[in-house]
């Protein structure tokens, strides 16, 4: 049986303000939850797809 393959929640090319759940390691650097970042969708959906989904608390395309 084949799997669906699945689409990217984040527009690869954008840039979004991202308030993590918990701490997250990307990159050789320690994202932390207190802190918001400027992140890729790209690298969200990097992230997301190692970490899970529930580690992003909120992001917005800027």
């Amino acid at each position: 049986m084949a799997t669906a393959s699945k689409k990217p929640k984040y527009q690869p090319d954008a840039e979004y303000d991202v308030r993590l759940a918990r701490v997250v390691r990307y990159g050789g650097l320690k994202l932390l939850p207190r802190n918001a970042c400027v992140l890729t969708g790209a690298a969200l959906n990097e992230i997301v797809e190692r970490e899970g989904e529930d580690v992003i608390d909120a992001a917005t395309s800027r």
